[in-house]
């Protein structure tokens, strides 16, 4: 059999990703993937006004400044960042990767906790690096302690990952103990990325972009895909503190997402009040949500009631809950996707109306 040369770690490698189609009827959608919470009405009016004809023929502006001055001034109340430390990319996913491409190989071992999102770990993995994965406790609630990453960490580690709030169970990490594990890893050298996907479901008061002045040592991530529901354009940034960005100049590449988007995610970002109403929203059904459950005989991890997502068990761990609800019309991601979970967990994403949950669960 002919073998292209493959870098050796990939020749065996199975790529672990929670995408996956679901093969049974689907009623209630929550596995994330889509929402039908409000939008800024700025982005509705930007697209009804736009010149599509004239300008989808144009390469535009390739240096997204339009974006990246919005994204300074909407931090502006909370940190002084600049143009030149924001990094634009397809989906916060991608400027991860890209991370990864610039600071990861073979001799790498980065630090973070389990469960987290499968996917950057999966990525590690691909680099050739190493994850190390420090396990909350199903016993504490899967609640997050930084002492055990304190611990943990030492000068052998190049990156620290954590992303806040958690995927899969929703909770939000205070800002206090993300500062303790930054500075620490800046006392070993170590790079801090922290990736706030899910980050616009909480104030601007929780984010470590406050942290970025203080420290030359942390990279934090966005998208606009979570709370601003720009799934379809997969807009993402980070912002780099000290020479952290110079670095990613390196390995990064122009063009990284279309003019137009960028221009519909600064548009996003003009109205970002709107993400008080998302907030509520969530929280209203959310607080529904959790106490049935509980109620039912489900556990339900720490969390924080405004971000979306929880995670959900049962104690029988031959339960595969994932196909169990997906029996009765509801789509979730299994546990079985992420380090340290079984089939027994999924992964929740709080619809529209909780109710709509508990008709499905009762058919």
């Amino acid at each position: 059999m002919w073998n292209p040369k493959v870098r050796a770690h990939l020749q065996d490698f199975d790529r672990e990703s929670y995408i996956h189609e679901s093969h049974c009827p689907i009623v209630l959608n929550c596995n994330g993937l889509e929402s039908t919470l409000p939008h800024a009405p700025e982005v509705e009016a930007f697209i009804k006004n736009y010149d599509w004809v004239s300008n989808m023929w144009k390469t535009g502006d390739t240096s997204y400044k339009a974006l990246t001055e919005e994204i300074c001034n909407y931090w502006k109340d909370f940190a002084d960042i600049s143009e030149e430390q924001i990094k634009i990319g397809y989906g916060s996913m991608q400027v991860l990767e890209r991370i990864n491409k610039v600071f990861l190989d073979e001799h790498a071992t980065v630090l973070g906790y389990v469960p987290q999102f499968v996917e950057y770990i999966t990525e590690v993995r691909v680099s050739g690096a190493r994850f190390e994965g420090i396990a909350m406790s199903p016993e504490d609630n899967f609640t997050f302690h930084a002492d055990s990453l304190l611990d943990a960490l030492n000068e052998r580690h190049t990156l620290l990952y954590i992303d806040n709030p958690n995927n899969p169970t929703g909770q939000l990490i205070p800002l206090d103990e993300i500062e303790a594990l930054v500075s620490r890893a800046h006392e070993l050298g170590v790079v801090v990325i922290v990736d706030e996907a899910y980050g616009d479901y909480a104030p601007k008061e929780a984010s470590a972009v406050q942290l970025l002045p203080r420290y030359e040592n942390i990279i934090v991530t966005r998208t606009l895909t979570k709370g601003f529901h720009f799934a379809a354009t997969r807009i993402g940034y980070g912002i780099f503190s000290g020479r952290l960005g110079e670095f990613y100049d390196k390995g990064n590449l122009p063009f990284a997402v279309p003019s137009v988007s960028a221009l519909l995610a600064r548009e996003a970002l003009r109205g970002g009040s709107v993400l008080d109403t998302v907030r509520q929203m969530i929280k209203k059904e959310k607080e529904s949500l959790i106490p049935e459950l509980e109620k039912r005989g489900f556990s339900v991890a720490s969390t924080y009631t405004c971000c979306p997502i929880s995670l959900v068990s049962v104690e029988d761990r031959d339960v595969d809950l994932a196909h169990l609800l997906a029996e009765k019309g509801i789509e979730v991601r299994s546990g079985k996707d992420y380090p340290h979970l079984g089939k027994n967990y999924v992964r929740i994403a709080t619809p529209k109306k909780a109710l709509d949950f508990f008709a499905c669960l009762d058919r």
